[in-house]
């Protein structure tokens, strides 16, 4: 198989991948997958968390006492840094990342308040932005987040995050 028809088998099976990922959703109303939701949410312990909302990024991630740093690995175009990534959104197609930066932001937890983290834009290509204002966060200073505050890697908001403080 050449490259050209490569290709096309990839784009297609990428396609209908996502198509299938939409279908979980569809079936249920509104109110019902809220319900759902709102069961997961109940069980999780006490603390603050990040919940990944987009198709790159759909993980809980539980915020302790130490920064967090949010990245993508390397694409195969591009060489490996020695940068760790405590968690990787991956959101490279056709061998080359859309918006996520290889170490994109920063979590810390250090001198916020119980309620409260502060987000750090690490010098990222796309930005981290404030949703659904679609302010653009400052490249390496502390942005402080509350309850609720929602932000994305790069500007399309696909790469989708929120704050919750339970």
């Amino acid at each position: 198989m050449n490259a050209l028809g490569l290709a096309v088998l990839i784009d297609s099976a990428r396609f209908q991948c996502r198509l299938r990922e939409l279908s979980f959703f569809e079936p249920a109303g509104a109110g019902e997958r809220a319900t759902r939701i709102a069961a997961s949410i109940e069980r999780l312990p006490p603390g603050r968390y990040l919940i990944g909302l987009g198709p790159n990024c759909s993980q809980t991630i539980r915020i302790g006492k130490h920064p967090i740093r949010i990245g993508r690995h390397a694409s195969p175009l591009e060489e490996s840094r020695d940068e760790v990534i405590d968690y990787t959104v991956d959101d490279a197609s056709l061998h080359g990342p859309r918006e996520v930066s290889r170490l994109h932001c920063t979590i810390d937890p250090e001198a916020c308040g119980p309620d409260e983290i502060a987000l750090i834009d690490e010098g990222s290509s796309t930005g981290t932005w404030l949703q659904p204002s679609s302010e653009r966060v400052e490249p390496l200073a502390r942005s402080m987040l509350e309850h609720g505050t929602m932000f994305s890697l790069g500007p399309s908001g696909t790469n989708l995050f929120v704050f919750v403080c339970l």
